[in-house]
């Protein structure tokens, strides 16, 4: 079953191509749902979290969690929302740092996977090659 969202960006910031079949692109995708990474930054320590939801009706997204297993439920083409949020961890709270929110569609094109990536909004210090880059990391 294909899984379009229908407002999906007509402008796109980035279309590249990871040499793996559409299934083992979908595999590193649910790897990556709800996953985090601490590290030290220059103002402490910066907690890296990435979230992701699939089209779900042609209207709204879905937690990855809800459709599982994700192979079997995806066919053809799946449109993504990743949330790559960015916090500062301080012994008294939790601080807000960035929000990078994507709009990443994959389509199967036999032995590869075509990518297309689009940044909703200007805010956030991350782009579309920076998506790019931990997508084919996590392929890898």
């Amino acid at each position: 079953m294909r899984r379009i969202y229908h407002r999906f960006p007509q402008s796109i910031d980035l279309d590249f191509e990871i040499n793996r079949p559409f299934r083992d692109v979908l595999a590193c995708i649910a790897r990556m749902h709800d996953t985090h990474t601490t590290a030290r930054g220059a103002d402490g320590l910066v907690k890296e979290r990435i979230l992701v939801l699939i089209a779900d009706g042609r209207t709204q997204f879905l937690d990855l969690n809800d459709l599982v297993p994700l192979a079997e439920n995806v066919t053809e083409t799946a449109d993504f929302r990743v949330d790559l949020q960015r916090t500062l961890l301080t012994p008294e709270k939790r601080l807000p740092v960035s929000d990078n929110v994507f709009f990443l569609r994959l389509v199967d094109r036999g032995a590869v996977t075509e990518c297309y990536v689009a940044k909703e909004g200007r805010l956030g210090e991350m782009d579309a090659m920076d998506l790019r880059k931990m997508l084919k990391g996590a392929c890898e």
